[in-house]
């Protein structure tokens, strides 16, 4: 590539990771007066500037703060007044968000060298079909996508791997549990049942107070039961499988609200 060369694809680069962001005023100062924006949403065919600069402040404003992973950006096509760069991506959740999300896009940014210098004449954004589709009663990893499902279970092994339990067994003695290895925690009267997927494990804590220590990591799907979603294999109405098979059932009425704090874990 020549020197202009690349610096449209890192202009292109640095217009997707500031969009991203949420700081469309980078990629809007480098719009040209005349722009098509066509993007993955039904509505977001753009054939005026006043038209982008909209878009872009409305989405800004709502988008979470994500970062690009695995970027890849060429010349699809050059000549001495234009280039079409191309790119693939994956668009993440920034860790402090609070909820994930991770899903693929392809790109296709038209730069013309014009008296102003570089500007974009057509922004192309596409994700694949079906990738972010969310049906009823679908299987908990089709539900989430097979790559947010990867990366939510990444988010939760980092948070539980390096963390230990310290709770009271029916002996009086104060054991330690690695989080990560817990299935899920059941209420047994007034005491609890840490189950593994090689082992049952009998505590005198109450649920109530484990629920407490283990809020920002496993889901409350039942008054009687505490969920590690990293084992959770699937999600119907009215009941969730576990990896050992086991099926716990979901209160009807909270069925929604638990739903929603899996998939938000």
């Amino acid at each position: 590539m020549n020197k202009t060369e690349d610096e449209v694809v890192r202009l292109t680069a640095e217009c997707l990771t500031r969009y991203w962001k949420r700081d469309y005023t980078f990629i809007f100062s480098h719009c040209a007066p005349q722009i098509v924006w066509i993007s993955a949403r039904q509505d977001e065919y753009l054939l005026t500037l006043d038209e982008v600069r909209e878009n872009l402040e409305t989405n800004c404003a709502v988008i979470p703060s994500c970062h690009l992973q695995h970027a890849e950006f060429q010349v699809a096509a050059s000549c001495s007044e234009l280039y079409v760069i191309t790119g693939k991506y994956l668009v993440t959740t920034d860790p402090e968000e609070k909820f994930f999300l991770s899903a693929q896009q392809r790109c296709t940014f038209v730069w013309e060298n014009t008296g102003n210098g570089l500007q974009i004449s057509h922004i192309h954004i596409s994700n694949p079909i079906g990738e972010l589709k969310i049906a009823e009663d679908e299987a908990f990893p089709d539900t989430m996508g097979k790559m947010a499902s990867h990366y939510m279970k990444e988010e939760i092994l980092r948070l539980t791997s390096d963390r230990k339990l310290s709770v009271c067994d029916v002996n009086g003695s104060l054991i330690f549990l690695q989080l990560s290895d817990v299935m899920f925690i059941s209420a047994l009267g007034k005491e609890t049942v840490f189950r593994t997927l090689t082992d049952c494990i009998f505590a005198k804590n109450s649920i109530k107070e484990l629920a407490q220590q283990t809020q920002d990591c496993f889901v409350m799907t039942h008054r009687s039961y505490l969920v590690n979603p990293q084992y959770i294999t699937a999600i119907r109405r009215y009941a969730i499988t576990m990896q050992d098979g086991t099926e716990l059932l979901v209160p009807r009425k909270k069925y929604d609200e638990i739903r929603r704090q899996i998939l938000s874990v």
